[in-house]
């Protein structure tokens, strides 16, 4: 991993704490990567989910659940019991959405009785910024379509590490932005603290998951693409933009809690470069609004069981 705005001490610190915590957080390398590779694939897709969703009782049940509520069943008087037949239902891309969903949220569980700061508020955001950033990929015409709900719900991993394992000082910045009116990243630069960002990052390198959604992970409050280290490949920039506007569209929109509901105003050259007017721009806020009112109900599924 390169040093980022870190001495040398600083990047030794990083590491050590990642080898600390990375044993304490279920590993969701291998289905995160699986999901990447079946969405590549639409001849195989159906079954390799089914297979995959069949392997956990909690999942399974959640998804048919989701292909029996009002939205799929259509007036049929039969349940679907069987998961093939779930897959289909609710479609190939919605049960890849749901299963990475479920077992993402595995993470987010919190083991604390009483906390002011709620893990789900957390996923919930994540899962939006997932939804708008696909969207906004589909729409940009990005290369990185598959790998693009996995980089906005794993954007905030490192947020899970630091309200699992570092929670007072995660208090501390919140309490932090609220009374300096600043976003959440910038708390924990003016604090000194860990930064979210390197940390979620370093981890989703060291689960060996795609290093396109690691970049993601470590520029998504980025806007320069200069300052982007190690970064060479246009694409990935293009992403890891769509992913900090997704971000920024979520906040606005309110869905789930980031930590802190201030935002930086996005760049007018960040914008001009993903040639978004102000029209365009609410536009497609809009646009995502209305996916995500169509999500909701299938995220209460997962989230409430």
């Amino acid at each position: 991993m390169p040093s980022v705005n870190l001495t040398i001490e600083d990047q030794e610190n990083y590491d050590i704490l990642v080898q600390n915590l990375v044993g304490d957080l279920p590993s969701i390398s291998i289905l995160v990567n699986q999901m990447i590779k079946v969405a590549s694939d639409d001849r195989t897709a159906s079954s390799q989910l089914s297979d995959i969703i069949s392997k956990d009782q909690s999942i399974f049940s959640k998804i048919l659940k989701i292909a029996n509520s009002f939205e799929y069943r259509q007036g049929r008087m039969s349940r679907v019991t069987d998961i093939h037949e779930a897959v289909m239902t609710i479609g190939i891309e919605k049960a890849r959405q749901a299963l990475l969903n479920a077992s993402v949220l595995d993470a987010f569980q919190s083991n604390q009785i009483e906390s002011k700061f709620k893990l789900d508020g957390l996923w919930l955001h994540s899962c939006g910024v997932a939804l708008a950033t696909q969207f906004l990929c589909e729409s940009f015409g990005c290369k990185y379509i598959n790998e693009a709900y996995a980089c906005g719900l794993l954007h905030d991993l490192g947020k899970v590490l630091k309200i699992k394992f570092l929670h007072k000082k995660f208090l501390r910045e919140i309490k932090f932005t609220s009374k300096n009116n600043c976003t959440f990243w910038f708390a924990e630069k003016a604090l000194g603290n860990v930064r979210h960002d390197l940390l979620g990052s370093m981890i989703v390198n060291k689960w060996s998951i795609s290093p396109v959604i690691e970049k993601v992970a470590q520029w998504h409050h980025t806007f320069s693409k200069t300052s982007r280290i190690n970064v060479d490949d246009p694409n990935v920039h293009k992403i890891i933009d769509i992913t900090i506007l997704a971000n920024h569209m979520i906040k606005e929109l309110r869905l789930g809690n980031s930590g802190s509901g201030n935002m930086e105003e996005l760049p007018a050259p960040f914008l001009r470069r993903l040639r978004l007017s102000e029209d365009e721009y609410q536009n497609s806020r809009e646009a995502v609004r209305m996916k995500v009112d169509a999500e909701a109900e299938n995220l209460a599924v997962l989230l409430n069981g």
